[in-house]
């Protein structure tokens, strides 16, 4: 299976919101296979994937939400792949995915970094949590 890094991050705090009725059906599908295939093989991308397959925006082989989607997407996907270590199309089991996430992006301010500009975050439940729990530190 082919992900893009950011939908790795994405799969973490997921709740069932998504561009179309048929992403979020994909992204549940995906994240119901990577929960219970623990030996599961995923790729890591930085280009369109199995979940943008589901996205109305994805045409083409891009996204085009807007004029500079495709690119910002990549930007962040490659921010992603830096953090956690790993390289370009790299293969990894799904049982590895979620810890290695919560290892190396599993602070407020690391994960602000990449995303601090995402307009899906004030409904992403690992964002909004380790928010809530920077702040309490912060008090």
């Amino acid at each position: 299976m082919r992900i893009r890094a950011h939908h790795l991050l994405c799969l973490l705090g997921f709740q069932g919101l998504g561009y179309s009725p048929e992403f979020v059906r994909r992204m549940e599908e995906i994240r119901t296979a990577l929960e219970k295939g623990p030996l599961f093989p995923i790729k890591v991308v930085e280009d369109g994937d199995d979940i943008c397959s589901a996205c109305p925006y994805y045409q083409a082989g891009k996204c085009r939400k807007g004029k500079f989607s495709a690119k910002r997407t990549e930007a962040i996907d490659r921010k992603i792949i830096k953090a956690l270590g790993l390289k370009k199309n790299q293969v990894i089991k799904s049982s590895r995915v979620f810890p290695l996430i919560r290892g190396k992006l599993g602070t407020f301010p690391e994960l602000v970094n990449i995303c601090g500009q995402c307009g899906w975050r004030e409904v992403c439940t690992y964002y909004l949590d380790l928010r809530a729990a920077w702040r309490s530190k912060s008090i």
